[in-house]
């Protein structure tokens, strides 16, 4: 698995995602992160874009991982 992007959040966390093409974008915490490795149920803020820029805001404190699937190159911007 390639290296997944995060960010630690104190309150609030934005990510701004440029796509090639469509695909799965979402945002999980650290527990959610762990299920989604073991191939468990977890839940997520995001879902499937096929327009770019992919915007999402979430709200809790603790990292927050940025997974992309079956886009292609892409790329992101915390803030």
């Amino acid at each position: 698995m390639s290296k997944i992007p995060y960010a630690d959040s104190k309150g609030t966390l934005s990510v701004k995602v440029e796509l090639q093409h469509a695909s799965d974008v979402f945002l999980v915490d650290s527990l959610n992160f762990q299920k989604f490795q073991r191939g468990q149920r977890f839940k997520y803020h995001g879902g499937h874009y096929r327009e770019t820029p992919v915007n999402i805001t979430v709200s809790g404190t603790g990292r927050w991982y940025l997974v992309v699937r079956g886009g292609g190159q892409y790329r992101y911007s915390f803030y």
